[in-house]
């Protein structure tokens, strides 16, 4: 039996869910209540038992015409097929008497894993699932490899309880280690910081203050949500500049020696690697007396926004200064965010790469930062509609309404 239930009852059953994630919750749902969606609990019993439920969202597409949206799929066991279909049959039949046109649902069904060089593990159970999602009516919308549905297609995970700084990439872990030294320190915000942090995010995504806002206040209400920002200390930072370049001045010293005593490829190359090494700390002193002189003692260079759940984390955004890249301060913030969750939470999600692993993806600087913390990822079966009124569907198709709704154009 489906029937519409109460707040509390979704929550005390999404909550344990082995499918949890930050979108089938109550706050994701007054959150979406903000931007002028209204929003149903459902949920499906055997006998007396709640065995699956979602949270929909809907809203009008045309004046008289309306669409729901069950964002990351339902709370249900999808090995379950009988149940899967008396489920879709049911909420089908719902919305059908309610004069839904259709209804979205991107589930969070793996169809791949890919490790951090690529090599790829196919579930084929969940690729067959396309044909059963069509079965029952769903139309399976055109896969992407970059930002164009509602949530990513593809999702990267990092084992809070297994992660080791030794483990990540080499490239990774140098850019950590440098930050360390640069005076930069985690800090947890509160509800005053947003505007600092949404200066960080604004030129990244294409949202106003007000979403934040909104989102913030949504999910503050059960305290499921943090707000860290970057802050770099300029009078630590010009100490271990200047100890650094001191100690650095004796290496150069003997590599000079070395080099006149046996004017070899390595010991040149040597050299010059200190030599820049020493331009490097020379211009960090020179920044941060600058800065110390000026009395700019400190200042916020990056922030994130966390969403917690039972078990596991997620950055949903986080930024930073571009003036401040020779500092890593994205490395810096998400390394100090894992370090911050590691003993209470498993997983760290990092909302979100591109399925295009090549040179030529103009988010592959987001996919290798990403992937150099060495996360799991997984590509997710993507976007189905589950039509109602077939006839409306197709003229909504052919209008190009449904494309100018729900096509997301790629962040450049």
């Amino acid at each position: 039996m489906l029937k519409e239930i109460t707040m509390f009852e979704f929550n005390d059953f999404a909550k344990n869910h082995k499918l949890s994630n930050p979108y089938q919750t109550s706050n994701y749902a007054i959150f979406k209540a903000e931007d002028n969606f209204d929003y149903e609990y459902l949920g499906y019993y055997e006998d007396s038992t709640l065995v699956a439920a979602t949270l929909i969202v809907y809203k009008n597409i045309t004046l008289k015409n309306k669409y729901a949206y069950a964002p990351r799929g339902f709370l249900i066991d999808y090995d379950n097929i009988n149940l899967l279909k008396n489920f879709v049959l049911k909420i089908k039949k719902y919305l059908k008497k309610k004069k839904f046109i259709f209804l979205k649902i991107d589930p969070l069904l793996i169809i791949r894993e890919y490790n951090p060089l690529n090599k790829m593990v196919t579930y084929q159970e969940s690729i067959n699932f396309k044909n059963l999602f069509t079965e029952l009516g769903f139309k399976k919308l055109k896969d992407n490899l970059y930002f164009e549905s509602q949530l990513p297609r593809f999702d990267g995970y990092i084992n809070l309880k297994n992660f080791d700084i030794k483990k990540i990439s080499k490239n990774t872990r140098n850019k950590i280690n440098n930050s360390l030294k640069k005076g930069l320190e985690l800090v947890k915000g509160s509800r005053e910081n947003l505007q600092t942090v949404y200066n960080f995010l604004a030129k990244q995504h294409n949202h106003n203050f007000k979403y934040y806002n909104d989102l913030y206040k949504a999910f503050n209400n059960d305290d499921l949500i943090d707000i860290f920002l970057v802050k770099v200390d300029y009078e630590a930072f010009m100490n271990t500049a200047k100890k650094c370049y001191e100690e650095e001045l004796e290496r150069n010293s003997i590599f000079n020696e070395n080099l006149k005593n046996n004017p070899t490829e390595r010991n040149l190359n040597k050299k010059m690697l200190s030599d820049r090494l020493l331009v490097t700390y020379k211009n960090e002193v020179m920044e941060a007396s600058r800065k110390y002189t000026d009395n700019e003692l400190q200042q916020y260079i990056g922030g994130a926004i966390v969403v917690k759940g039972n078990k596991n984390v997620n950055i949903l955004y986080s930024g930073y200064d571009k003036l401040f890249k020779h500092l890593n301060v994205n490395y810096f913030l998400h390394y100090s965010i894992i370090e911050y969750y590691k003993d209470n939470y498993e997983y760290l999600g990092l909302n979100g790469l591109t399925g295009d692993f090549s040179h030529d993806n103009p988010y592959y600087g987001l996919n290798e930062f990403k992937f150099g913390f060495r996360p799991q990822v997984y590509e997710y079966i993507g976007e189905l509609d589950l039509i109602i009124n077939d006839k409306i569907y197709n003229n909504l198709l052919v209008s190009g309404k449904l494309h100018q709704i729900f096509d997301k154009k790629p962040k450049g």
